[in-house]
């Protein structure tokens, strides 16, 4: 009898260990599943962007996950303070990928700096129409000041003609646009004061709470405008094309993960962003929802619109061939081989 005591016993003891081990087993598969062992072969690579906001999402998730140790990537990332300070640091080899609008591409290339773009991760940014509380319509924009990143280039700029556009004004005569290259809450602090009447802003929430309007969200009335991509040299690109082709193999997986993983998103963003309220990474959450892409391809004709948008400011924009700013070869090479079918089946 005593034996058989220590019979069952040993068995518990096993049966035990093996749910144990199970159970951590299947933890490991559903809570690791993007931090497997790294390649033994790790490249270390600069990213650089403007600013810290809801269009790097994809960066800041594998970079959180472990998703970039994954394809073998040691990533830095950078805030470089406005478009063209990151083209010009892409071409000076301070950062070797850019995570950037074509808006703010396409004019450092017609000045002739070696840029493009690779891969899109956004099909447009999820802007709004942002004013002072006294401005309640569209009419009431004619004779004021609207206040972008930099006037010239940049997403905020183009944005903003083509609205202005849209709405029956005249971007060069019926308003002034002012740049002002800082952050989403310096615009917000301009428009508060008065020193600016409009601009266009990602972070709806936190105007309503500063008592601003909200007149509209931008791609209800506009389509086309491109979304955020990633841009390279020529030359880095020609040079290492297998370290860009893990890095956008990377954001792919990232962005599958941002659909997967509602709450652990918004987590990662309120940390970039330094923001813990939940309905603004909630609106954050819904509106990148509807631009993000999965399939990373950049529609060539969102770089004729740019184009067109340019040329009355850029004569170098008028006669410009759409294709030399951009590279697909990556993202279609990706697609042959499968790569997208196996991520989003």
């Amino acid at each position: 009898m005593e034996g058989s005591s220590h019979g069952r016993s040993g068995r518990k003891v096993i049966y035990s260990s093996v749910a144990v081990l199970a159970i951590v087993i299947l933890a490991s598969i559903l809570g690791f599943q993007y931090l497997r062992a790294p390649p033994s072969t790790v490249t270390g690579i600069t990213v650089g962007f403007v600013d810290v906001s809801n269009a790097h999402w994809p960066i800041y998730i594998a970079e959180d996950v472990g998703i970039f140790r994954k394809y073998g990537l040691n990533v830095t990332t950078v805030t470089l303070g406005s478009g063209r300070d990151t083209a010009a640091a892409l071409v000076s080899g301070q950062i070797q990928i850019a995570s950037m609008t074509l808006t703010s591409l396409v004019p450092a290339k017609l000045e002739g700096l070696d840029i493009v773009q690779v891969a899109a991760t956004e099909k447009t940014r999820p802007l709004y129409l942002i004013t002072r509380q006294d401005i309640r319509s569209v009419e009431q924009l004619k004779g004021k000041t609207g206040g972008v990143m930099t006037v010239g280039s940049g997403l905020i700029y183009v944005a903003t003609i083509t609205m202005l556009r849209q709405l029956g004004l005249d971007p060069a005569k019926d308003v002034t646009l002012v740049g002002i290259p800082a952050s989403t809450a310096v615009m917000l602090a301009a428009l508060q004061s008065g020193k600016i009447d409009f601009t266009l802003e990602s972070e709806v929430s936190t105007a309503k709470k500063l008592g601003l309007n909200v007149l509209f969200y931008l791609p209800d009335i506009i389509e086309g405008l491109p979304g955020n991509g990633c841009a390279t040299t020529s030359k880095y690109l020609r040079e290492n094309r297998e370290t860009v082709k893990q890095f956008i193999k990377a954001l792919t997986e990232a962005t599958r993960f941002f659909f997967e993983n509602r709450d652990e998103s918004k987590r990662i963003l309120g940390k970039w962003l330094q923001e813990n309220d939940p309905e603004s990474l909630e609106q954050h959450y819904r509106d990148w929802s509807r631009v993000a892409l999965r399939i990373p391809e950049t529609a060539m004709d969102q770089v004729a619109s740019i184009l067109d948008a340019l040329a009355p400011f850029n004569p170098k924009a008028m006669n410009a061939d759409p294709s030399i700013f951009v590279d697909n070869s990556l993202v279609e090479e990706l697609e042959s081989e499968g790569f997208f079918s196996r991520v989003w089946e």
